[in-house]
């Protein structure tokens, strides 16, 4: 079907615009603007221990840190936009002003596409660094000090690093 032109009042104008997609991403401003909230990954070129830094900087984006598949610092953080252009030229002026680290890659997607793509993936086998650590045969410390040098993944959640089994068993198995 078709979308059709509708008439809107909006901050005491008559406006004809085609019909927002509706969702509870979706947000229209007092202008009668539409901006939709999108999930922006990004990696960015460094292994150093910024978490932290990042998550206190990013707090208006509600962030979430942890590291790339090599090892490099990833960041998934969400932002109102009108479109995915505008969305990409925001998240890069604001990681800049929160880190001078040079962005290697950016996924962008609306927050319901984002949403709707974890549900569908299954989730990994996650350890504590307790746990890698005796599969390691490591001390914890020696394994937090691989998370922060970005030389084994893993993501913060809240104060807890989680590591994939998966990246595990592939180190046990490159000893062996």
């Amino acid at each position: 079907m078709a979308a059709q032109a509708v008439t809107e009042l909006g901050a005491g104008k008559r406006t004809n615009r085609l019909p927002a997609p509706r969702g509870p991403s979706t947000i229209i401003t007092p202008e009668g603007n539409v901006t939709t909230n999108y999930n922006a990954t990004v990696e960015l070129d460094t292994r150093e221990n910024v978490d932290e830094l990042l998550v206190e900087a990013l707090a208006a984006y509600h962030p979430a840190t942890g590291r790339s598949i090599v090892g490099n610092v990833q960041v998934t953080i969400t932002v109102p936009g009108e479109d995915m252009v505008q969305v990409m030229q925001t998240t890069i002026a604001v990681l800049a002003r929160a880190l001078a680290a040079p962005v290697l890659s950016a996924e962008i997607m609306a927050t319901v596409d984002f949403d709707r793509r974890l549900g569908m993936e299954p989730v990994p086998e996650l350890l504590s660094v307790t746990q890698v650590a005796a599969r390691l045969g490591v001390s914890r410390q020696a394994v937090l000090q691989r998370l922060d040098s970005g030389s084994l993944p893993g993501r913060r959640v809240g104060a807890t690093w989680t590591i994939p089994a998966a990246a595990v068993d592939r180190e046990t198995a490159a000893k062996s």
